[in-house]
């Protein structure tokens, strides 16, 4: 990007009054843009910052806003680097099915990227309130998702995390477009054939070749729309493995990565089987681009079977959803807490961390003391202390959490399986018992 940001940029500042009047700490140019934002609930945080609702009180649009703290990205260079390319990628892109860029400015402590909101809820949560879904549906999902890949491969964009989480509807209308978010950790590819050789993504969507570093590039998406395709069709997820050479041996020990279970699978066509088989191809260089799986005889078919598969899609997908809603409500938590903590020492106002920062049916924030009031009288050993303490409550709390749903999670995703591997299989189920796959959504890199 040629204007990328930078702390040390020598752009002109301006001086922010404080409410007394008084001169406060000088602030970069753009810093006045934030003047245009209200800021709402937090939708979401991570390791660097939180992901804010916002309106520009100019337009009156709603908007998302992408905090970051400095002093988290200060001295790494991975980070800071995946925040440039974060806004290069961005800017650069354009598609009715990715999420539009709108703006970013800088403060003292921290950078906000401005997108569009898209306040009509994840793929997965708008299946659940459907009274049918059939493979036509899944049909027409998968072509918004194809046409976003297709466009960002055209530009040698890699998005490297493609999962239901980051599939989002822009509003609640029936005719509302899907698109693809959080290009946190994508790339921009020199020619075609470089090779991204760094772990990224979530495990159970990500692909084999990014884990064991052989070289990754524009095949790990298609086998991300893979896995996500198999989700859509059954309601659990395609690997259930929890440990990166857990899920290797998981997905090269039979003939195929995967194995299409009965009787969830038993109404699905073929032709959806081979799809996934076709996106699912070990050998990256055999999978099919993009452009290619829109022509694809499944996408392109005039007769998909119209049976209704939201029965079952419901058993599995509702569970899924209330088990990570469970966890992230109280990760969410934590991790705003984690924030606060990181700025104990700050001379920035850290209400982006304060009002309105709780996701909704997220539980109470985690308060053990005002901290910004108490940063000039603690030291060190005390701060360590505090955040100690903070932690080990979080960490008791996502426990208690966690296992109050996990048992219900549990008995609702036990499933029967079938031996075979093989796509419209009739082989008898070998194992009553056998749980379905959870799938896990843990990120190999921030």
């Amino acid at each position: 990007m040629d204007d990328k940001v930078s702390e040390k940029e020598s752009s002109p500042k301006q001086t922010e009054e404080d409410s007394e009047g008084k001169m406060a700490h000088v602030q970069p140019a753009s810093y006045v843009n934030k003047k245009k934002y209200a800021f709402g609930k937090t939708l979401g945080a991570g390791t660097f910052g939180v992901v804010r609702q916002a309106k520009n009180t100019e337009t009156g649009e709603d908007v998302a806003v992408k905090i970051l703290i400095k002093k988290a990205l200060k001295g790494n260079k991975v980070q800071l680097e995946a925040l440039y390319d974060e806004l290069d990628i961005l800017q650069r892109l354009h598609h009715p099915n990715i999420v539009a860029f709108k703006d970013w400015f800088e403060s003292k402590d921290k950078f906000y990227i401005i997108t569009q909101l898209a306040k009509g809820g994840e793929l997965f949560d708008r299946i659940l309130k459907k009274g049918k879904f059939t493979e036509e549906d899944a049909v027409r999902i998968l072509v918004e998702i194809l046409s976003a890949v297709k466009y960002m491969h055209s530009q040698n964009i890699v998005h490297r995390d493609l999962k239901p989480e980051n599939l989002l509807y822009i509003d609640k209308s029936d005719e509302s477009p899907l698109v693809v978010a959080d290009f946190g950790i994508a790339k921009r590819l020199k020619s075609d054939e470089e090779l991204l050789y760094k772990p990224a993504g979530s495990l159970g969507y990500v692909a084999p070749e990014v884990l064991t570093q052989d070289g990754h590039g524009k095949p790990c998406d298609i086998w991300s729309i893979g896995v996500i395709t198999y989700t859509l069709l059954c309601g659990y997820s395609a690997f259930r493995a929890e440990r990166v050479q857990d899920f290797l041996d998981e997905c090269t020990t039979g003939e195929y990565p995967v194995k299409f279970h009965r009787p969830y699978w038993d109404s699905v066509s073929n032709k959806a089987k081979q799809f996934i088989l076709k996106a699912l191809n070990l050998d990256p260089s055999k999978r099919p681009t993009a452009a290619e799986l829109l022509e694809d005889p499944w996408i392109i078919c005039t007769e998909l079977k119209t049976h209704n598969l939201l029965p079952g899609l419901k058993e599995g997908l509702d569970a899924r959803q209330k088990f990570r809603n469970s966890v992230e409500r109280v990760r969410l938590n934590m991790k705003i807490q984690k924030l606060r903590d990181l700025y104990l020492e700050q001379t920035e106002s850290d209400s982006d961390f304060d009002e309105g920062s709780q996701a909704n049916g997220s539980v109470p924030p985690l308060k053990a003391t005002d901290t910004s009031q108490l940063s000039k009288k603690l030291s060190e050993e005390e701060q360590s202390k505090l955040k100690s303490e903070l932690t080990s409550k979080a960490f008791a709390q996502l426990v208690n959490t966690v296992l109050a749903e996990k048992e219900k999670f549990l008995n609702i995703n036990r499933v029967c399986s079938s031996d075979s591997d093989l796509p419209g299989s009739d082989k008898k189920s070998l194992d009553e018992t056998k749980e379905k796959p959870e799938g896990k959504d843990t990120k190999t890199e921030e």
